[in-house]
C-alpha cells in the first residue's frame, strides 16, 4: 500500500470506530454523527468538493428506496394499528402464550424465519416488528430484545442461496471454480445452516431469560390517562371496514412475497393511499392524519439520509488515475477497500495459511464497520487469494466468512433495512448495537467452531 492508500485506510478506521463509540454512548443524535464525522474524514482525506458531491450522491442513492419504504410502510401499519386490525391477533396470542416469555420468543423466531424466506431484511423487520411490538410492550419486554431475536433468525436465513451474502460470496468463489453457483455453496454449508437455525431458537431462549431477569413477563397495567390516550389514537371502525383492512393487508403481503416486479415502497404507497381513503374519508381528517404520520417518520428518515452520507464517503473510489485524460477514479480504491487490505496485510505471516479462520473470529465487528459489499467484494477476494495457494478449499473460505459475518449484518449501522425495524420499535441504532452485539458475536464464534468441528470450515 502506498502512503495515500494507507492514509485513507487509517482515516476510515478512525471514522468507523469514532462513529461506533458515539452511537453506543448516545452522545449526540445519530443524524448529526452520520453527517459531521464523514465530513471531517473527507476533509482529512483531501477530498475535493467534486469528489464529495459524487460520494454523497452515490451514498444517498443507496438509501432513498429504503427511506421511501420506511415512510409509507410505517404510515400504513400505524394506520392499520389505529384502525384495530391487529387487536384480535394480539389478544389471541397473549391469551395463548399468557405471560410466558419463552413461547413468545419462540413464535417470534418462527415468524422471522418465514418472513425472511424472500431474503429481504426490510420485509422481515416490517412484519416482525409490526406484529410483535404491541405484544412485547404489553408484557414489559424491551424493544431491543425483539430486534435481537429477529436478528438471530434473519442471520440464519441470510444463508439461503438467493440471499445477498451467499450470492456475493459464490461469485467470488467462481473465480477459482468456474461455473460455481450459490446453490452449490448453500448445499456445502447445509449442516451449518441447520445449526444456525437451531442457534436462533437458543438465542431467543437466552433473550427471554435476560428479559425475565429485567422484570418482563407481567402485563403492563395502563393508567386511566394512558387508556384515554390510547383510545384517542384509535380510528372508529366497523366490521365491514375491518374486513376490508384485513383483505388489503393480506394482498399487500402476498405481493411483497411474490415480488410482482413493482418496488416494495410503491406497493406500500398504493396500499396506504387506499387505506387512508377508506378509513379516514374526510379530507380534513386525512390531512391531519398524514401530518401526524409524517412527524412520526421524520426522525428515522433523517437518520437514513444521513447514513447515506457516511456510506458514500466510505465506499466511493477516492484515488484518481493520473494516466487518464478524464482523471477517472480508480475502481476499488475507496476507504473501505483499503481498510480491507490493511486488515489482511497486518496479520502475522505465521497465520497466513489460516487467515480465513482468524478473520472469521472477528467477522462480526468487521462486517459492522465495512458493510456487506465491501466485506464480500473487497475482503473475501483478498483472503481467497492469500489462503488458496496453501491448499485451502475456496468453498471452505467462503463458508467461514458467510457463517460468521451473517451475525454482523443486521447490527451494522450501514445496513439500511435495519432502520426499518428500529423505526417501528422506536429505538436508536446505538441501543440496538449495545443490546445485540453481546449476543451476535458469541453466536458467530460458536458457529465457526461448529463448522470447523464437522469439517465444513478448514482451519
Amino acid at each position: 500500500m502506498d502512503a495515500y492508500s494507507m492514509r485513507l485506510a487509517v482515516i476510515g478506521f478512525i471514522l468507523v470506530i469514532a462513529l461506533m463509540i458515539i452511537l453506543v454512548r448516545e452522545i449526540v443524535a445519530p443524524p448529526v454523527i452520520f453527517i459531521i464525522l464523514p465530513l471531517i474524514a473527507a476533509i482529512c482525506a483531501g477530498f475535493s468538493p467534486a469528489l464529495m458531491k459524487t460520494a454523497i450522491n452515490a451514498g444517498e442513492r443507496t438509501m432513498i428506496n429504503t427511506a421511501v419504504l420506511f415512510v409509507f410502510s410505517i404510515a400504513y401499519f400505524t394506520l392499520m394499528d389505529e384502525a384495530g386490525l391487529f387487536d384480535p391477533i394480539i389478544n389471541a396470542l397473549v391469551g395463548k402464550i399468557g405471560h410466558g416469555l419463552v413461547p413468545l420468543f419462540m413464535v417470534i423466531v418462527m415468524v422471522a424465519i418465514v418472513a425472511h424466506l424472500d431474503g429481504s431484511g426490510a420485509t422481515t423487520f416490517l412484519i416482525c416488528a409490526t406484529a410483535f411490538m404491541p405484544i412485547v410492550s404489553r408484557l414489559g419486554v424491551r424493544p431491543e430484545a425483539l430486534m435481537a431475536t429477529v436478528c438471530g433468525a434473519a442471520s440464519a436465513m441470510n444463508m439461503m442461496p438467493w440471499a445477498g451474502p451467499t450470492l456475493r460470496a459464490s461469485a467470488m468463489v467462481a473465480t477459482y471454480v468456474p461455473g460455481y453457483e450459490a446453490g452449490t455453496q448453500f448445499n456445502y454449508m447445509m449442516p451449518c445452516w441447520l445449526f444456525l437455525i437451531a442457534m436462533a431458537f437458543v438465542n431467543a431462549f437466552v433473550i427471554s431469560r435476560i428479559e425475565a431477569a429485567h422484570g418482563a413477563g407481567k402485563a403492563v397495567v395502563l393508567t386511566e390517562a394512558q387508556k384515554e390516550e390510547k383510545a384517542k389514537e384509535k380510528i372508529k371502525s366497523s366490521k365491514g371496514r375491518y374486513a376490508f383492512n384485513a383483505i388489503l393487508t393480506i394482498i399487500l403481503l402476498v405481493f411483497l412475497f411474490k415480488d410482482i416486479g413493482l418496488p416494495q415502497y410503491y406497493l406500500f404507497m398504493i396500499a396506504f393511499a387506499i387505506a387512508i381513503v377508506v378509513n379516514v374519508p374526510n379530507i380534513k381528517d386525512q390531512k391531519k392524519k398524514i401530518k401526524e404520520l409524517g412527524v412520526n417518520a421524520m426522525q428515522m428518515c433523517m437518520t437514513l439520509m444521513a447514513v447515506g452520507v457516511f456510506v458514500g464517503i466510505l465506499t466511493t473510489d477516492a484515488v484518481i488515475d493520473p494516466s487518464s485524460a478524464e482523471k477517472a477514479y480508480l475502481e476499488g480504491s475507496s476507504m473501505v477497500d483499503y481498510m480491507a487490505t490493511l486488515i489482511t496485510s497486518s496479520l502475522p505471516a505465521s497465520i497466513t495459511p489460516h487467515m480465513h479462520w482468524f478473520m472469521a473470529l472477528f467477522s462480526v465487528p468487521i462486517m459492522m464497520m465495512i458493510g456487506t459489499d465491501a466485506f464480500y467484494y473487497g475482503l473475501l477476494p483478498v483472503i481467497l487469494a492469500i489462503v488458496t495457494p496453501f491448499g485451502v478449499n475456496p468453498q471452505a473460505v467462503a463458508a467461514a466468512l458467510l457463517l460468521t459475518a451473517t451475525y454482523g449484518t443486521f447490527i451494522s449501522p450501514t445496513v439500511a433495512s435495519v432502520y426499518v425495524g428500529l423505526g417501528i420499535c422506536d429505538i436508536s441504532i446505538g441501543q440496538h448495537i449495545k443490546y445485540a452485539l453481546r449476543l451476535m458475536w458469541p453466536l458467530s464464534i460458536i458457529s465457526l467452531l461448529f463448522g470447523t468441528l464437522i469439517g465444513v470450515i478448514q482451519f
